[in-house]
């Protein structure tokens, strides 16, 4: 276990020791990970494009257009009768 701990500082002391020591190292340390971030999101950016004009076609394609004869001032009021609630609940969740 102290042979670990003891490896672990004794291989941190040298690896940071030439970042401190080299301007070049310095840079290539901080430019890397923000090369790496920006690749990242652009992939995050580009797959997410990808996603939307997938499912953007899959709906014009494949989803069925039903005209629903409830009017948006419909959906606000109550029914009155038994059969009227029965046709606005089978309407609304697109049952028929």
């Amino acid at each position: 276990m102290k042979n670990k701990i003891f490896n672990t500082i004794f291989t941190l002391l040298f690896l940071t020791a030439n970042a401190g020591l080299c301007e070049q190292t310095r840079t290539a340390v901080i430019q890397t990970p923000l090369i790496k971030f920006a690749l990242a999101m652009g992939g995050v950016i580009l797959s997410s494009i990808v996603i939307f004009a997938g499912l953007k076609i899959y709906k014009k394609m494949f989803v069925d257009k039903k005209n629903h004869d409830i009017i948006k001032d419909e959906i606000l009021k109550t029914p009155k009768t038994t059969e009227e609630a029965i046709k606005f609940f089978i309407n609304k969740n697109k049952l028929n």
